[in-house]
């Protein structure tokens, strides 16, 4: 075996099940390199895809219809018909013909499903696991209260954050603030580590409560209950921002940003604002932070100081929507006060839920910062000219949450499985087009939404209203309000090439880049518990008679960028080359795996980790972290509570099937 080319040795494993191919990793380390070869993988996911089952489908149905070769000799005799690629069994050769059809509609087949762009690099052994591997669902280590009575409080996370350590590209820490005010920081590096450093999930620092809800560091002059009211007062989803490279993170609190030094986890400096923050963008020094209001669009500069004025009367209450603000506020808004006439926009309609920057990049026509909310059309701001408005995409929806993918939108005509005059060459034309895909997620007339818009410096490639030939060109943007869920979608992000999303069923979601071919799908709620392996962490399988939560925010530990793609195109494979060997300059054991994860905010504020195969990342959660002091009369408790919630879930299952029953009998 060890004198056979490698060429020959994958064209035999394309042979074996994806699991034998695994087992042949352990036989040595060329056996290892050859099994992990992108294209092996990339051509494994394609057979396991639904775009080839959809052709293998109607493959076998052209087969048992005898007449459709005599319908395609007749399209194509008629004026400006293209030929048709359909098998005739009464033609010489038909079986080296029927062959020859196949071989070219699979090439097609797998060219209008490849995800992949040009410049992207994309390991396609651990897109198989993702896409095939068991889900498991972890949590992260609970906060208790700081009392000193029997039954402690469990905290909720009010927001989250990713921290970036030393400009890698996986997520090493976990910022959130609590219900009280405190901020939180967890562990969530996946790479390997010893048994001593295996801290995955674990609580690392903690402030003092009333951190961001006092005047001060300290938490003087305020009861907790006061600050728990604060903190969960507005609501909003988005009021979290870290910026790795400055160390900072940004934490919104009703009207008031707190800039907050993650080294100390000691507020820095305070900015009010006129109305309730309901969002903010992402924080990327020395880009300004884009603050959202109910009522305005700010930037913030962290480079300038900025003094925190007098609090408000105590009997203002500020809330989400429809707030009263102080009257000085509205004086700054209204008035034509010089200073701040040019320092915010205003909008005509309130409830900003999301704001996007877009990736670092060559200008090419497009705003820099995109708004989505309440209202119907997402608004573009270009921040060299804030604040005028630059355009709008009318979506008709309420956006919930923004998101991007650093390429090119593909058109929906671009479909070589459904247009024959199309060929190989359009398709890669239209991937080598410079661009971003705008992903929305929102609810339309009560159901989920899932919107794609291509943006471009081409003006046929791009859905800005201010682009004058974009008007022409309503393919350049897609709305799935048909198959993306039965209720309102929360979150949205770009998850390798894929794109996940979560709905109001407690549901994750994982479609094709299209936005409409469904991948999988996870819910939450009827997650059963995971084996605990030998050598647990600090993270926690979920409990078995946990139900009824949903996923508000979805961060990706290693997030799609621009700087994940290469600087230049990659050269084309020479004819020498074997269709199945990667790049010799490509190594594919070299890159990690199992680090590509998600980290999710539940309605519960519980922060997760949902992670991909058989990793030895879940173990047990503050409760079992603390079971080590437990007698076994609690121990035995906690397992009849937990039981007994069991069968009364099962039972109340029960009883809705039996409900579902008599209704459909009529009765």
């Amino acid at each position: 075996m060890d004198r056979l080319p490698g060429e020959l040795l994958l064209q035999i494993a394309l042979f074996l099940e994806p699991e034998d191919i695994v087992h042949l990793q352990c036989i040595s380390h060329r056996f290892l390199s050859l099994t992990r070869d992108h294209k092996l993988w990339k051509r494994i996911c394609f057979d396991n895809s639904r775009a080839e089952a959809a052709r293998r489908r109607k493959e076998l149905m052209d087969a048992q219809s005898p007449s459709l070769a005599a319908l395609a000799q007749a399209v194509s005799a008629l004026p400006g018909g293209s030929p048709l690629a359909v098998h005739d069994a009464s033609q010489p050769n038909a079986e080296m013909q029927k062959h020859r059809i196949a071989s070219r509609e699979r090439v097609r087949a797998m060219a209008n499903w490849d995800p992949s762009y040009p410049d992207e690099q994309i390991n396609f052994y651990q897109e198989y696991i993702h896409r095939h591997a068991p889900i498991s669902l972890s949590w992260f280590q609970s906060v208790s209260a700081e009392t000193s009575g029997e039954e402690k409080e469990l905290r909720e996370a009010t927001g989250v954050g990713l921290y970036f350590d030393n400009g890698e590209d996986t997520a090493n820490r976990l910022v959130a603030p609590m219900d009280d005010g405190s901020i939180c920081v967890w562990d969530a590096s996946t790479r390997e580590r010893g048994e001593e450093d295996n801290g995955l999930g674990r609580l690392v620092a903690r402030s003092p409560w009333g951190l961001l809800t006092s005047q001060s560091n300290d938490n003087t002059g305020m009861s907790i209950e006061q600050s728990k009211a604060m903190m969960t007062d507005t609501g909003a989803v988005e009021c979290v921002s870290i910026d790795s490279r400055q160390q900072k993170g940004y934490f919104a609190v009703q009207n008031v940003l707190s800039e907050v030094d993650l080294n100390t986890l000691q507020v820095t400096s305070r900015e009010r604002y006129p109305f309730p923050i309901t969002s903010l963008s992402e924080a990327r020094h020395p880009t300004p932070v884009t603050v959202g209001t109910n009522l305005t669009i700010h930037l913030h500069d962290s480079r300038v100081q900025h003094n925190t004025p007098p609090s408000p009367p105590s009997s203002v209450r500020c809330e989400l929507i429809g707030g009263t603000p102080p009257k000085n506020d509205f004086h700054r808004l209204f008035t034509g006060d010089p200073v701040h006439a040019s320092s915010h926009a205003t909008l005509s309609e309130q409830g900003p839920l999301s704001i996007l920057h877009l990736p670092d990049r060559e200008w090419d026509g497009n705003g820099d910062i995109w708004v989505g909310g309440r209202f119907t059309s997402l608004l573009n701001y270009d921040r060299r000219f804030f604040p005028r408005l630059r355009g709008t995409v009318h979506s008709g929806a309420r956006i919930s949450c923004l998101s991007s993918v650093p390429h090119a939108f593909i058109p929906r005509e671009l479909n070589l499985m459904r247009d024959a005059s199309l060929s190989l060459q359009d398709v890669r034309a239209a991937k080598e087009i410079p661009g971003t895909t705008l992903l929305a997620a929102g609810e339309y007339k009560g159901k989920g939404s899932l919107e794609l818009y291509g943006l471009s410096p081409w003006p046929s490639y791009t859905t800005l209203s201010t682009d004058p030939c974009s008007a022409r060109y309503r393919s350049r943007s897609l709305q799935n309000r048909q198959t993306a869920s039965g209720s309102k979608l929360l979150s949205v992000a770009a998850h390798g090439p894929k794109i996940v999303y979560s709905d109001g069923d407690g549901n994750l979601k994982w479609v094709e880049r299209d936005g409409f071919t469904p991948i999988r799908q996870f819910n939450i709620e009827t997650h059963s518990a995971s084996p605990v392996t030998e050598n647990p962490s600090l993270l926690s399988t979920i409990p078995a008679s946990w139900t009824g939560d949903i996923v508000q925010k979805i961060l990706p530990t290693t997030p799609i960028s621009a700087s994940t793609t290469s600087s230049s195109r990659s050269p084309s494979p020479s004819p020498s080359q074997s269709p199945f060997l990667s790049s010799p300059d490509d190594d594919p054991t070299s890159l990690p795996l199992h680090q590509s994860n998600l980290i999710i905010w539940t309605g519960d504020g519980r922060l997760g980790l949902v992670g991909f195969g058989r990793q030895k990342q879940t173990s047990f959660s503050a409760e079992e972290f603390e079971a080590r002091a437990e007698s076994g009369e609690e121990r035995a408790r906690r397992e009849n509570e937990r039981r007994y919630g069991e069968g009364m879930r099962r039972a109340l299952e029960a009883q809705a099937r039996d409900v579902r029953f008599v209704r459909g009998l009529g009765m």
